[in-house]
Protein backbone atom coordinates (compact mmCIF):
# COMPACT_ATOMS: atom_id res chain seq x y z
CA UNK A 1 0.00 0.00 0.00
CA UNK A 2 1.31 3.78 -1.08
CA UNK A 3 2.33 6.25 1.71
CA UNK A 4 0.88 8.95 0.05
CA UNK A 5 -1.90 9.55 -2.28
CA UNK A 6 -2.29 12.68 -4.76
CA UNK A 7 -5.14 12.88 -6.27
CA UNK A 8 -5.13 14.81 -9.54
CA UNK A 9 -8.37 15.67 -11.81
CA UNK A 10 -8.08 15.83 -15.20
CA UNK A 11 -9.91 18.04 -18.00
CA UNK A 12 -8.74 18.59 -21.51
CA UNK A 13 -5.38 18.09 -20.20
CA UNK A 14 -3.53 16.25 -23.07
CA UNK A 15 -0.75 18.87 -23.90
CA UNK A 16 0.93 19.14 -20.48
CA UNK A 17 0.38 15.46 -18.87
CA UNK A 18 3.68 15.44 -20.39
CA UNK A 19 5.68 18.13 -17.90
CA UNK A 20 3.06 16.62 -14.77
CA UNK A 21 4.35 13.56 -14.79
CA UNK A 22 8.72 14.57 -15.20
CA UNK A 23 8.14 17.19 -12.55
CA UNK A 24 6.00 14.09 -10.35
CA UNK A 25 9.04 12.04 -11.12
CA UNK A 26 11.75 14.93 -10.03
CA UNK A 27 9.94 15.03 -6.67
CA UNK A 28 9.10 11.59 -5.70
CA UNK A 29 13.29 10.77 -6.38
CA UNK A 30 13.90 12.78 -3.87
CA UNK A 31 11.24 11.30 -0.97
CA UNK A 32 11.41 8.25 0.83
CA UNK A 33 7.42 6.73 0.48
CA UNK A 34 5.88 4.85 -1.31
CA UNK A 35 3.59 6.93 -4.06
CA UNK A 36 0.41 6.80 -6.12
CA UNK A 37 -1.07 9.03 -8.08
CA UNK A 38 -5.08 8.92 -9.02
CA UNK A 39 -5.40 10.58 -12.07
CA UNK A 40 -9.39 11.29 -12.57
CA UNK A 41 -10.19 11.93 -16.22
CA UNK A 42 -13.24 14.33 -15.64
CA UNK A 43 -14.86 13.21 -19.28
CA UNK A 44 -12.34 15.00 -21.67
CA UNK A 45 -12.74 14.86 -25.21
CA UNK A 46 -9.35 15.48 -26.43
CA UNK A 47 -8.00 11.97 -25.64
CA UNK A 48 -6.51 12.89 -22.20
CA UNK A 49 -6.91 9.25 -20.78
CA UNK A 50 -5.75 7.63 -23.92
CA UNK A 51 -2.88 10.01 -23.97
CA UNK A 52 -2.52 9.21 -20.05
CA UNK A 53 -2.49 5.47 -20.74
CA UNK A 54 0.48 6.14 -23.13
CA UNK A 55 2.42 7.97 -20.46
CA UNK A 56 2.19 5.10 -17.47
CA UNK A 57 5.97 4.12 -18.14
CA UNK A 58 7.12 7.25 -17.86
CA UNK A 59 6.62 7.34 -14.50
CA UNK A 60 8.43 6.20 -11.59
CA UNK A 61 5.44 6.06 -9.36
CA UNK A 62 2.53 4.23 -8.96
CA UNK A 63 -0.60 4.85 -11.34
CA UNK A 64 -3.70 4.73 -11.38
CA UNK A 65 -5.95 6.25 -14.21
CA UNK A 66 -9.74 6.50 -13.57
CA UNK A 67 -12.21 7.81 -16.66
CA UNK A 68 -15.39 9.48 -16.14
CA UNK A 69 -18.66 8.95 -18.50
CA UNK A 70 -19.15 12.59 -18.85
CA UNK A 71 -17.49 16.24 -17.15
CA UNK A 72 -19.38 16.23 -13.74
CA UNK A 73 -16.43 18.92 -12.52
CA UNK A 74 -13.61 18.72 -10.39
CA UNK A 75 -14.73 18.59 -7.40
CA UNK A 76 -16.62 15.57 -7.63
CA UNK A 77 -13.56 14.22 -9.90
CA UNK A 78 -11.95 14.89 -6.97
CA UNK A 79 -13.91 12.70 -4.14
CA UNK A 80 -14.07 9.81 -6.93
CA UNK A 81 -10.64 9.91 -6.44
CA UNK A 82 -10.86 10.18 -2.83
CA UNK A 83 -13.26 6.69 -2.99
CA UNK A 84 -10.32 4.25 -4.69
CA UNK A 85 -7.44 5.88 -2.49
CA UNK A 86 -6.14 3.77 0.46
CA UNK A 87 -3.12 5.45 1.87
CA UNK A 88 -2.97 7.28 4.94
CA UNK A 89 -2.07 10.54 3.98
CA UNK A 90 -3.95 11.85 0.90
CA UNK A 91 -3.00 15.35 -1.28
CA UNK A 92 -4.68 17.03 -4.33
CA UNK A 93 -3.29 19.23 -6.56
CA UNK A 94 -3.98 20.66 -9.90
CA UNK A 95 -3.14 19.52 -13.53
CA UNK A 96 -1.75 22.32 -14.68
CA UNK A 97 1.55 22.70 -12.82
CA UNK A 98 0.73 25.96 -10.29
CA UNK A 99 0.37 23.36 -7.78
CA UNK A 100 4.26 22.07 -7.53
CA UNK A 101 4.50 18.99 -6.11
CA UNK A 102 8.24 20.15 -4.21
CA UNK A 103 5.40 22.29 -1.94
CA UNK A 104 3.95 18.73 -0.46
CA UNK A 105 6.95 18.90 1.96
CA UNK A 106 6.03 22.17 3.45
CA UNK A 107 2.20 20.68 3.75
CA UNK A 108 3.66 17.22 5.25
CA UNK A 109 5.90 19.55 7.93
CA UNK A 110 2.97 21.40 9.09
CA UNK A 111 0.25 18.14 9.16
CA UNK A 112 3.27 16.49 11.25
CA UNK A 113 4.01 19.39 13.05
CA UNK A 114 1.02 20.47 13.98
CA UNK A 115 -0.98 17.11 14.54
CA UNK A 116 -3.55 18.26 11.43
CA UNK A 117 -6.31 16.19 10.08
CA UNK A 118 -6.08 18.37 7.09
CA UNK A 119 -3.81 21.15 5.62
CA UNK A 120 -4.82 24.09 2.69
CA UNK A 121 -2.13 25.21 0.65
CA UNK A 122 -2.49 29.16 0.85
CA UNK A 123 -0.94 31.14 -1.52
CA UNK A 124 1.31 33.83 -0.99
CA UNK A 125 0.39 35.56 -4.37
CA UNK A 126 -1.83 34.29 -6.26
CA UNK A 127 -1.12 33.96 -10.28
CA UNK A 128 -5.06 33.92 -11.43
CA UNK A 129 -6.61 36.55 -13.46
CA UNK A 130 -7.79 39.47 -11.66
CA UNK A 131 -11.59 38.71 -12.44
CA UNK A 132 -11.19 35.16 -10.69
CA UNK A 133 -9.28 36.82 -7.65
CA UNK A 134 -12.49 39.05 -6.99
CA UNK A 135 -14.80 36.39 -7.91
CA UNK A 136 -13.40 33.66 -5.36
CA UNK A 137 -12.94 36.91 -2.45
CA UNK A 138 -16.50 38.05 -2.72
CA UNK A 139 -17.73 34.63 -2.84
CA UNK A 140 -16.08 33.66 0.57
CA UNK A 141 -17.43 36.58 2.25
CA UNK A 142 -20.58 36.04 1.29
CA UNK A 143 -20.57 32.44 2.28
CA UNK A 144 -19.27 33.75 5.71
CA UNK A 145 -22.00 35.66 6.40
CA UNK A 146 -23.72 32.20 6.40
CA UNK A 147 -21.40 31.50 8.86
CA UNK A 148 -19.35 28.97 6.25
CA UNK A 149 -16.10 30.29 6.75
CA UNK A 150 -13.74 29.16 3.38
CA UNK A 151 -11.31 31.97 3.86
CA UNK A 152 -8.97 30.19 4.41
CA UNK A 153 -9.41 27.16 1.66
CA UNK A 154 -7.51 26.21 -1.78
CA UNK A 155 -7.79 23.45 -4.14
CA UNK A 156 -4.10 22.41 -2.41
CA UNK A 157 -5.13 19.95 -0.04
CA UNK A 158 -3.05 17.29 1.84
CA UNK A 159 -5.40 15.38 4.61
CA UNK A 160 -5.43 11.73 6.81
CA UNK A 161 -7.44 8.98 5.70
CA UNK A 162 -9.76 9.52 8.68
CA UNK A 163 -11.04 12.71 7.06
CA UNK A 164 -12.90 10.88 3.65
CA UNK A 165 -14.03 8.25 5.22
CA UNK A 166 -17.56 9.68 3.80
CA UNK A 167 -16.14 8.98 0.51
CA UNK A 168 -15.67 5.43 0.64
CA UNK A 169 -19.13 4.07 1.14
CA UNK A 170 -20.29 5.46 -2.42
CA UNK A 171 -19.47 7.59 -5.15
CA UNK A 172 -20.37 11.53 -4.30
CA UNK A 173 -21.31 14.13 -6.69
CA UNK A 174 -20.31 17.26 -4.75
CA UNK A 175 -20.44 20.58 -5.77
CA UNK A 176 -18.51 22.00 -2.85
CA UNK A 177 -15.52 19.62 -1.13
CA UNK A 178 -14.34 21.65 1.41
CA UNK A 179 -18.05 21.23 2.56
CA UNK A 180 -17.30 17.67 3.43
CA UNK A 181 -13.78 18.03 4.70
CA UNK A 182 -14.27 20.59 7.20
CA UNK A 183 -16.77 18.80 8.51
CA UNK A 184 -14.68 15.67 9.53
CA UNK A 185 -11.45 17.35 10.44
CA UNK A 186 -10.93 18.15 13.89
CA UNK A 187 -7.99 20.07 13.41
CA UNK A 188 -7.30 22.13 10.06
CA UNK A 189 -3.93 24.14 9.27
CA UNK A 190 -2.85 25.84 6.83
CA UNK A 191 0.55 26.75 5.22
CA UNK A 192 1.74 29.19 2.84
CA UNK A 193 2.70 28.50 -0.27
CA UNK A 194 4.09 29.35 -3.83
CA UNK A 195 1.65 29.65 -6.48
CA UNK A 196 2.86 28.99 -10.11
CA UNK A 197 2.28 30.60 -13.34
CA UNK A 198 0.46 28.46 -15.62
CA UNK A 199 2.54 26.58 -17.58
CA UNK A 200 0.70 26.52 -20.58
CA UNK A 201 -2.64 26.58 -21.77
CA UNK A 202 -5.50 28.44 -20.46
CA UNK A 203 -8.23 27.77 -17.86
CA UNK A 204 -10.84 25.37 -18.51
CA UNK A 205 -12.55 27.34 -16.35
CA UNK A 206 -14.81 30.22 -18.38
CA UNK A 207 -16.10 32.65 -16.66
CA UNK A 208 -19.64 31.39 -16.65
CA UNK A 209 -18.78 28.38 -15.37
CA UNK A 210 -17.05 30.30 -12.34
CA UNK A 211 -20.25 32.11 -12.04
CA UNK A 212 -22.29 28.89 -12.39
CA UNK A 213 -20.08 26.96 -9.71
CA UNK A 214 -20.15 29.63 -7.49
CA UNK A 215 -24.43 30.43 -8.11
CA UNK A 216 -24.97 26.13 -7.50
CA UNK A 217 -22.72 26.98 -4.18
CA UNK A 218 -25.31 29.77 -3.04
CA UNK A 219 -28.31 27.93 -3.59
CA UNK A 220 -27.24 25.21 -2.61
CA UNK A 221 -24.90 24.57 -0.34
CA UNK A 222 -25.45 27.35 1.76
CA UNK A 223 -28.45 28.76 3.91
CA UNK A 224 -27.95 31.94 2.45
CA UNK A 225 -31.49 32.35 0.24
CA UNK A 226 -33.52 30.79 2.93
CA UNK A 227 -32.22 33.30 5.47
CA UNK A 228 -33.41 35.78 3.30
CA UNK A 229 -36.66 35.16 2.78
CA UNK A 230 -37.22 34.25 6.26
CA UNK A 231 -35.82 37.54 7.63
CA UNK A 232 -37.36 39.49 4.53
CA UNK A 233 -40.85 37.59 5.55
CA UNK A 234 -40.67 38.83 9.12
CA UNK A 235 -39.92 42.61 7.83
CA UNK A 236 -42.62 42.35 5.93
CA UNK A 237 -44.80 40.95 8.44
CA UNK A 238 -44.06 43.63 10.78
CA UNK A 239 -44.14 46.37 8.22
CA UNK A 240 -47.46 45.48 6.73
CA UNK A 241 -49.12 44.80 10.61
CA UNK A 242 -48.10 48.54 11.30
CA UNK A 243 -49.78 49.52 8.06
CA UNK A 244 -52.86 47.36 8.44
CA UNK A 245 -53.07 49.41 12.07
CA UNK A 246 -53.26 52.76 9.74
CA UNK A 247 -55.74 51.45 7.51
CA UNK A 248 -58.00 50.09 10.14
CA UNK A 249 -57.30 53.60 11.53
CA UNK A 250 -57.96 55.01 8.58
CA UNK A 251 -61.70 52.58 8.46
CA UNK A 252 -62.61 54.25 11.69
CA UNK A 253 -62.00 57.61 11.64
CA UNK A 254 -62.15 58.49 8.26
CA UNK A 255 -64.53 56.01 7.06
CA UNK A 256 -62.91 55.31 3.96
CA UNK A 257 -64.45 53.25 1.13
CA UNK A 258 -65.91 49.88 2.10
CA UNK A 259 -63.44 46.36 1.51
CA UNK A 260 -60.77 48.50 0.73
CA UNK A 261 -59.11 48.28 4.43
CA UNK A 262 -60.39 44.68 5.02
CA UNK A 263 -58.61 43.46 1.14
CA UNK A 264 -55.27 45.76 1.69
CA UNK A 265 -55.25 44.37 5.17
CA UNK A 266 -55.55 40.65 4.03
CA UNK A 267 -53.37 41.12 1.32
CA UNK A 268 -50.35 42.62 3.32
CA UNK A 269 -50.82 39.97 6.16
CA UNK A 270 -51.06 36.92 3.82
CA UNK A 271 -47.57 38.11 1.98
CA UNK A 272 -45.87 38.79 5.15
CA UNK A 273 -46.81 35.62 6.77
CA UNK A 274 -46.07 33.05 3.68
CA UNK A 275 -42.77 34.76 3.18
CA UNK A 276 -42.14 34.00 6.51
CA UNK A 277 -43.69 30.20 6.47
CA UNK A 278 -41.48 29.70 3.03
CA UNK A 279 -38.17 30.38 4.80
CA UNK A 280 -39.08 28.01 8.21
CA UNK A 281 -40.49 25.09 5.42
CA UNK A 282 -36.84 26.17 3.64
CA UNK A 283 -35.22 25.54 6.98
CA UNK A 284 -36.61 21.91 7.61
CA UNK A 285 -36.29 21.04 4.36
CA UNK A 286 -32.26 22.05 4.45
CA UNK A 287 -31.80 19.82 7.43
CA UNK A 288 -33.57 16.84 5.58
CA UNK A 289 -30.84 17.46 3.02
CA UNK A 290 -27.65 17.66 5.21
CA UNK A 291 -28.70 14.63 6.89
CA UNK A 292 -29.37 12.64 3.65
CA UNK A 293 -25.87 13.86 2.77
CA UNK A 294 -24.42 12.57 6.11
CA UNK A 295 -23.42 16.26 6.71
CA UNK A 296 -24.81 16.38 10.59
CA UNK A 297 -22.56 12.79 11.67
CA UNK A 298 -20.72 13.39 15.42
CA UNK A 299 -16.99 12.66 14.74
CA UNK A 300 -15.87 10.35 17.57
CA UNK A 301 -11.96 11.59 18.01
CA UNK A 302 -10.29 8.39 19.62
CA UNK A 303 -11.93 5.23 20.57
Amino acid sequence: MADLDIIIPLYKSRDHLDSLIVRLNEWNATQNLELQVIFVDDGSQDGTYEQLIQKTAKAKFSIRPIQLAKNYGQHTAISIGLHYSKAPLIATIDDDLQHDPFQINLMLETLHKENADLVFGMYGERKHNMIRKIGSNLLKKILLTSGSDYSNTSSFRLMRSNVIEIFKTKHLSVVLLEEYLIKYSSNIQTCQIKHEERKQGNSTYSSWKLLKMAMQIMLFHSSIPLKLITRFGLILSIAFFGMGCYFIYNKMIHNVPLGFTSLIVAIFFSTGLLLLSLGIIGEYIRKIWISQNQLDQVIVLKK
